[in-house]
């Protein structure tokens, strides 16, 4: 797409840079910030950065805290708009109502969508208002203004926050993690556990391949698949995301209950040692 430059993201378990930790983090960083103040970089001084604090497709990735806020602090410097996608992440997803609110930081527009409808298409878009400049009707189309749905968005608002649903997820997602964090002792397959709230990844890895640097194994998409076809035996519908498609996302309701997370569990449990036999038996 001309005119639109991609920078690398911060992923603990696969540092684009090779470094990892948190001098991959503070390389990265400095990386975006030399980008944007080097006057002979040879980019033109963006209109906009937009992101998301926790990559969906991507693997669930999350986005660290310090990266957000020096990304906010130099787009904030240098009259750069930041544009947070929350399509996936809003609305409790991550135990707080947006994502971006883990990094205590205030973007210039937030992308929205599916959670808001409550099951109806929705879509929303929050400017701050100084950089509203349309003017009354010009957004007008033949397909804007569901009253439905945005009747069905208002009434999930208020279930969001009169059943604190944003502070389940993040109860309810720090157990499920856990658990799953307990399983990786007893399948080295799961390379990585992560995510925030109800939105986790299982970085799938080969184990019995040699691991990098930083003792972090490759990738192993076919496993990955078998194991999301053997979940779906149990009845169990998991997503895949990541580079090779070898991250399983795990994204309950959020009023999901302590026996329903349990049951995530023990399937997730019996459709990985099921996937094993099937591949490395």
């Amino acid at each position: 797409m001309p005119g639109v430059q991609f920078m690398p993201f911060p992923h603990e378990y696969r540092c684009p840079l090779g470094i990892g930790g948190e001098a991959g983090v503070e390389a990265l960083t400095h990386y975006f910030t030399q980008f944007i103040e080097d006057v002979e970089s040879g980019v033109s001084l963006p209109a906009a950065v937009i992101l998301e604090a926790v990559q969906g497709e991507g693997g669930v990735n999350c986005a660290p805290a310090s990266w957000l806020r020096a990304i906010r602090e130099v787009t904030r410097k240098y009259g750069i708009l930041l544009i947070l996608d929350e399509v996936q992440t809003g609305f409790a997803r991550t135990g707080k109502m947006f994502a971006f609110e883990h990094a205590e930081i205030e973007p210039d527009l937030i992308v929205m969508s599916k959670a808001v409808g409550g099951g109806l298409p929705m879509a929303v878009l929050g400017i701050r208002r100084e950089f509203d400049v349309w003017e009354p009707g010009n957004h007008a189309g033949t397909f804007r203004g569901n009253q439905m749905a945005m009747a069905t968005g208002l009434a999930t608002l208020q279930v969001l926050q009169q059943q604190n649903l944003a502070g389940q997820a993040e109860r309810r997602g720090q157990w499920l993690k856990d658990r799953l964090v307990e399983l990786q002792a007893h399948y080295p397959a799961l390379g990585q556990v992560r995510g925030r709230g109800l939105m986790l990844g299982i970085e799938i890895v080969d184990e019995r391949q040699p691991a990098d640097r930083h003792g972090h194994f490759p990738m192993d998409p076919a496993l990955a698949v078998a194991i999301q076809q053997q979940c779906f035996k149990q009845g169990l519908l998991l997503e895949r995301g990541g580079r090779q498609g070898n991250v399983i996302r795990l994204l309950p309701p959020l009023i999901i209950d302590e026996e329903q997370c349990r049951q995530v569990i023990q399937r997730f449990d019996n459709a990985v040692a099921a996937a094993l036999v099937q591949l490395r038996a």
